[in-house]
Order: C-alpha cells, then structure tokens, then sequence
C-alpha cells in the first residue's frame, strides 16, 4: 500500500514537472533522496562528482520498543551511461546491517556487497524518479538471524524506488 501511495504521489506531480533539456548540467549537484526497498524506507544523499559519476552515502534507521534498533549505513557509487532526461546507470553497493538489541542480547552487523542497474527520470534538473534492479551478497553474522542463515553467505535480487530533490 505505501509504494502505491508513493508512485500515485509522484504520478501527480508529473503535470507540474518543468521540461527536460536533451543536456542538463548535474556537475556539483547534490540530492536527497527517499528511498523504498520491500518495506525498508530510506535516505540517500546523491552528490554528482562529474557529469556522470554520482557517489551516494545512504541511510536506514528503525526503532521498536522492547526491541532494538536497526541501523543500516552504505555506500553507492552510480556510473551513468547517459546524461538526459532518462539517465541509465550501472552501480554498486557496499553496507553494514546493524541490529542493537534491547536487553541483554548481543548485537549484530551483516554486511552487503552488490551490483545494480537502474535509471532515473528528470522531470527538470531538481527532480527525479528512480528504479533499480539489484542483486546482492550478503555476509551474515553469526548470531544474526536476518537473511536466515547465520554465518554464511547469501545472495538476493532486490528492486528499489526512489524519489530525489537535486539542490
């Protein structure tokens, strides 16, 4: 239901969007970016080092009382083929997946390493939409019980959403 709520408001704001140039300039710009990713919501904060690398530091964070709390920290480097309004890219990922529980249990750090391929959509140069296509290594802890096997290696396919303000 909110990745349909999600789309239906970025759908909306599709006839207020300005027109694309065929060329736009993202040289120094730097983003945010709300993330979706199965029922993880995210923060990136995309930087265009040049017109076509962007390094985005990213950010999950959650909190349950009489739980724990769940702290994800990345690293996406994106290499975009493409500098229009339509601008696929190759990327990868690299992050820790901590979980601090409350009371007298240890914690635990996953780690995640992966490719990607995905595309952004500009509807002017401040706004844009995203989709990406993942697949992704995990290295679980040994006491970790997030991807089902704790202590060894996982791979996945995953999907992501993304809206981003460029500043």
């Amino acid at each position: 239901m909110k990745r349909i709520t999600f789309l239906v408001l970025v759908f909306l704001a599709f006839p207020f969007a300005n027109s694309v140039n065929a060329q736009m300039v993202h040289k120094g710009k730097v983003g945010l970016s709300a993330t979706v990713q199965e029922s993880q919501f995210g923060i990136m904060v995309p930087v265009f080092l040049s017109e076509r690398f962007v390094l985005a530091p990213a950010l999950d964070f959650q909190t349950a009382q009489s739980q724990g709390t769940d702290l994800s920290i990345g690293l996406i480097p994106r290499f975009y083929l493409k500098t229009t309004s339509l601008m696929p890219y190759l990327g990868a990922r690299f992050g820790v997946l901590m979980f601090f529980p409350d009371g007298d249990k240890e914690s635990t750090r996953d780690f995640v390493a992966g490719l990607a391929f995905g595309g952004e959509y500009f509807f002017n140069e401040n706004f844009s939409i995203g989709v990406e296509a993942q697949g992704n290594f995990t290295f679980s802890d040994e006491s970790s019980d997030r991807f089902g096997n704790p202590g060894n290696m996982n791979f996945n396919l995953g999907t992501m959403v993304s809206a981003s303000i460029y500043f």
